[in-house]
């Protein structure tokens, strides 16, 4: 016999930041209405410590088996809603989180009518799914105490030797035959307004790796597999390349695989003239004996000419259409100059850039090197200098937009402070781990500002250049800060995994295989006579298998069909062809919807937004029963390419919004009025704009 639905409604004033917009007593009121919700409240502040125990006393008082919280965005706030349900007794699975703050009034505050006909609607859309909740439950594993660390550089070492002295078995692997990854090539590092030389930090961190009890170390070892999850990885290793793979049994995992200059080939006669070099050539250079000759004079390796005017271009290949600021262009490339001033007074050194990005901890250097005589000419964004060869001799032109001339370098050496780009087994470990990475090799984490050293999947960490280049300190930090992540669970001993994971029923099943080889995370395997099953430990709830699965015999935790169908019907309940019907992905598409938001930027109110962990969780059904109840359009929004916190969630939805439009025009419903977009996180102008251009072009304003 079915249990007697009794929904709580809470309505957030939030102060001003909701009320001030949204007649909240009024979206009070019409819940109260809705079909199956026994209680209804107004909180002023509903995340306060008297809010919350006044929520549970209301869950006890009334008997509430489903909840339904109306204030902001469950990003922030659902984890502490969650624990506080709990604590009144309830499964927190029974929750679900509706945003008026993000979605309503911060982006419609000069419409409050329909700001508050909004409100109404995403209430009913919560309840709707409300309804129709099960409990769910996390999965509790166990967690030994071995990490593994991929990458000997110092970012690994650092994390490898906080990991080890609390206690715990550190394992660094390191490709190449030496630790210490790209400060081998450095000359110095600035640290805490002084120089170091870079090859006493790679000595010092090495020494104390090598001797530490808990530390082992592999050298000029691969990996060759990783199977498993958290507490139960087995890896197996290939030491030196070839040979018996050796196993090891790990628990968690620190991924710190550093990162290497991108060669500008093509820039300024890079690759065919000696005397254009890179930032890190330069550096080899100056850790060079050979090009310093008695006088302190300095020159290129074999060779008696000695180098006498450097000139240094920031920004090659870098900062553009292609890829955004490197980061450590500019205090490197200040470093270096004054480090060549050091060497002989009487070199000149030009520094050509376009913007001079450095901390206030860097500009110890800058003074420096104004000090020292180095000379700094800011050219325009779309105008970079020009260099000819002029009687064997390199000629730099370079446009000053602060004095409005143009000025003619000789130059001895040219230096390009070019971009980087992650190590080169990147690829290799993105596929054994199941982890996504940008175009230029970064991995990419779980999330910038929630989880900047944690991937989506539990126990593996990275740190360091790994994720974008970084400085010495940076490096250093994050390597700390991933020891700390992954020693938590080694500490605890365990594991509570999100229970959002898949449900396979098999009586519809026939064995189609999609889910199994369509799984990013190889969480479904094969297992008797060929049917499909769940290693809940390793699914991460995206949905893909349930989209794709033709029998519709697959459920996910708190997103299943019919939950999902229940929110698009109570969507369209009223003046369908009004509104947008939009589906995002929890993370990044979610994170430019709460970032418009944030920003205020205000934009057509039609959208009607149902949340799903991944754009891949959408199934053509779903879009199609939009059309059928007479949406105006329908928006799947989704991670940026060609990060995906599901590793391929974003190419499966695009490949199947492709096939949904041929399936609309075959239906006689207009495939452009299905749209599909591509948000990062931080980009709340680009979804503001698509409300804008929608609203525009389905006639909506």
């Amino acid at each position: 016999m079915r249990e007697d639905i009794r929904v709580g409604v809470f309505v957030c004033d939030c102060g001003s930041n909701i009320a001030g917009v949204v007649d909240v007593p009024q979206v009070v009121a019409y819940a109260k209405g809705l079909p199956n919700v026994a209680f209804v409240d107004e909180g002023r502040w509903s995340c306060s410590v008297d809010a919350l125990s006044d929520m549970q006393e209301s869950i006890k008082e009334h008997h509430l088996n489903r909840v339904v919280i109306a204030s902001c965005t469950p990003r922030t706030h659902e984890p502490l809603f969650k624990r506080n349900v709990k604590e009144a007794g309830l499964n927190p699975y029974l929750l679900e989180f509706v945003s008026i703050r993000e979605q309503v009034s911060w982006v419609h505050m000069n419409e409050p009518e329909m700001a508050t006909d909004k409100a109404k609607d995403l209430v009913r859309m919560g309840v709707a799914k409300a309804v129709l909740l099960e409990e769910g439950e996390e999965i509790r594993l166990p967690v030994k105490q071995e990490c593994l660390v991929i990458g000997g550089g110092v970012a690994g070492m650092t994390a490898a030797l906080n990991v080890a002295q609390q206690g715990f078995d550190a394992i660094i692997l390191e490709k190449e035959p030496h630790l210490g990854g790209i400060l081998n090539k450095v000359t110095t590092v600035s640290h805490d307004q002084n120089e170091m030389a870079a090859a006493d930090i790679v000595k010092a961190k090495v020494d104390l790796v090598e001797t530490h009890p808990n530390i082992t170390i592999y050298r000029n070892a691969a990996i060759e597999e990783i199977e498993g999850y958290i507490g139960n990885y087995k890896v197996t290793l290939k030491p030196n390349g070839d040979g018996p793979g050796e196993p090891l049994d790990i628990s968690t995992i620190i991924v710190a695989t550093g990162m290497k200059e991108i060669e500008p080939e093509g820039f300024y006669g890079y690759g065919t003239d000696p005397r254009v070099v890179t930032q890190l050539q330069l550096e080899e250079l100056l850790r060079n004996a050979e090009c310093r000759m008695p006088s302190g004079e300095f020159r290129m390796p074999n060779s008696e000419c000695r180098i006498q005017d450097v000139v240094i271009i920031n920004c090659v290949n870098s900062k553009n259409e292609t890829r955004g600021c490197c980061n450590i262009g500019c205090p490197v490339s200040v470093k270096n100059a004054l480090a060549l001033k050091n060497l002989k007074n009487d070199i000149r050194v030009h520094i050509l850039y376009r913007d001079l990005s450095m901390v206030k901890e860097e500009h110890f250097h800058l003074d420096a090197a104004k000090e020292a005589g180095v000379k700094f000419i800011r050219f325009p964004d779309d105008r970079y200098p020009e260099v000819t060869d002029e009687s064997g001799r390199l000629c730099v032109r370079v446009h000053d937009i602060l004095l409005g001339r143009e000025f003619t370098i000789p130059s001895d050496l040219l230096v390009l402070t070019t971009a980087f780009k992650g190590d080169d087994t990147v690829d290799e470990i993105k596929g054994l781990l199941k982890v996504s990475a940008s175009a230029d090799g970064f991995f990419q984490e779980a999330h910038a500002k929630l989880g900047p050293v944690d991937f989506p999947a539990d126990g593996i960490s990275l740190c360091g250049c790994a994720k974008s280049p970084k400085n010495y300190r940076e490096s250093c930090e994050e390597g700390i800060a991933a020891a700390m992540r992954v020693s938590i669970p080694m500490k605890n001993g365990y594991i509570e995994a999100e229970g959002i994971v898949a449900d396979i029923d098999l009586t519809d099943c026939n064995n189609c295989g999609l889910c199994y080889k369509r799984c990013p995370y190889n969480a479904i395997k094969v297992v008797e006579e060929a049917e499909p099953a769940v290693i809940k430990a390793l699914c991460k709830g995206c949905g893909l298998c349930a989209a794709d699965c033709p029998k519709e015999c697959i459920t996910i935790v708190h997103y299943s069909d019919e939950q999902l169908l229940a929110q698009v019907e109570a969507a369209l309940e009223e003046e369908a062809d009004k509104k947008i019907l939009g589906f995002v992905c929890h993370w990044c598409a979610l994170g430019g919807v709460d970032m418009a938001g944030v920003s205020r930027l205000q934009y057509p109110p039609h959208a009607r937004l149902i949340r799903v962990m991944c754009s891949a969780r959408v199934p053509i059904r779903l879009i199609e029963r939009g059309f059928e109840l007479g949406a105006a359009g329908v928006l799947v929004a989704g991670c940026e390419f060609p990060t995906c916190h599901y590793i391929t969630g974003n190419y499966a939805c695009e490949t199947r919004v492709k096939r949904a439009k041929k399936r609309l025009a075959k239906r006689g419903y207009d495939p452009e009025k299905l749209w599909n977009i591509w948000c990062s996180a931080a980009d709340g102008p680009k979804f503001a704009n698509t409300m804008r251009e929608m609203a525009t072009q389905l006639d909506l304003v």
